[in-house]
């Protein structure tokens, strides 16, 4: 069943297909598909005064990469330019109080009188477009008042080119919006969810120590609760300093394979000595071409993620109207860590060195609350 929607950014289409059964009066199974497609999202891709690859290749086909570029780079009066046939797109072109650039690559831009055309500011850039596939299975476990237990597992899959409303990091070329489509920056092929509330068989109306005053008072009403939630890593994607001088968004590396990983010295990854990615995994970067490499690298990721919480809590009854809550929490009560990202720039001193931790360390706290 379809499930369109209309917003500000886009169009949006959903898709939930769901099938249920109980197999007894405790313990249910569902498992879901659900698909989500976006249409005319705002992106930020569309650079309309980008200089197009089609008025550069044919200068780096007659001249050269290396002297294309320094033409494209050089002022429109040189004689480099005079040379090549180029003149003032407009008659105040080279008046340095009309125009504020004025070289080769400004004047062959759509719109030479300015420098970057922003569509995506006022909601004219309907560029982006997303498919997000998944399937879910959940498991429900109640016992009669005493556990609860959810489970869920989901494999996803999202390609886009657009991870964030309202922008990404522009386009490598505005001319071939297709090499921006990748894995989402936020996929997670596999995500698995756990929560359970166990209420302790101890005090009033429990198996143990029913009856029991000071026991119940002691040991009776105890709750213990867990949220555990483990996923898979995000996609890596590298950048690079671009050759050509076009005006585009983002450049990204040539490469020849996915394996982007570097080799560590012992048998464990350690951020300390070890790099994430290897340099020498790129070869080396040829000029007067557009990177090859994929906006998101759907076989190198990030570091999955761990996380367990943990709480303990007990309600005391005072009186007929009044009562009090305590608990106690611990928030990724294993102290795991999960590294950052590296270092993703190609031309960084420090590509591939992870310098960060993703998730918090141990948190602890306490509460206690009055009801009346």
């Amino acid at each position: 069943m379809e499930w369109p929607e209309f917003h500000a950014s886009g169009r949006i289409r959903y898709w939930t297909l769901s099938v249920q059964r109980e197999i007894n009066k405790h313990f249910t199974i569902e498992a879901d598909y659900n698909a989500v497609n976006g249409s005319r999202l705002d992106a930020g891709l569309m650079n309309i005064n980008q200089v197009p690859m089609s008025v550069v290749t044919p200068l780096i086909a007659k001249y050269g990469a290396a002297q294309a570029i320094s033409l494209l780079n050089s002022n429109i009066t040189s004689a480099a330019a005079v040379a090549a046939g180029f003149t003032p797109p407009y008659a105040n072109f080279t008046n340095s109080a009309v125009q504020r650039s004025q070289t080769v690559n400004q004047s062959l831009r759509a719109f030479p009188q300015f420098l970057t055309v922003d569509a995506a500011a006022g909601g004219g850039d309907r560029t982006g477009h997303s498919l997000y596939n998944a399937g879910i299975l959940k498991l429900n476990y109640r016992a009669s008042g005493s556990l609860v237990f959810q489970g869920s597992y989901g494999f996803s899959k999202i390609l886009t080119n657009a991870d964030s409303f309202s922008g990404s990091a522009g386009s490598e070329d505005a001319g071939n919006r297709g090499l921006e489509r990748s894995v989402g920056a936020f996929d997670q092929t596999h995500t698995v969810k756990l929560s359970t509330v166990y209420d302790l068989p101890f005090g009033k109306n429990k198996r143990w120590l029913a009856h029991s005053g000071v026991g119940n008072a002691i040991v009776g009403g105890w709750r213990l609760s867990a949220i555990q939630i483990y996923n898979s890593g995000t996609p890596i994607g590298v950048t690079a300093n671009g050759s050509l001088p076009i005006f585009n968004g983002v450049n990204r590396p040539w490469v020849t394979t996915y394996d982007w990983r570097a080799p560590i010295a012992g048998s464990n990854f350690d951020p300390n000595r070890d790099k994430y990615l290897a340099a020498s995994a790129f070869p080396a970067q040829p000029v007067g071409v557009l990177g090859n490499a994929p906006r998101r690298n759907p076989y190198l990721r990030n570091f999955p993620g761990y996380n367990e919480n943990l709480s303990i809590g007990k309600t005391f009854t005072l009186k007929e109207s009044l009562r009090m809550d305590i608990r106690a929490e611990a928030f990724n009560v294993f102290n795991r860590v999960v590294f950052g990202a590296p270092q993703l720039s190609l031309n960084s001193n420090t590509f591939g060195v992870i310098s960060s931790q993703s998730n918090s360390p141990r948190q602890m706290q306490g509460g206690l609350k009055l009801y009346w």
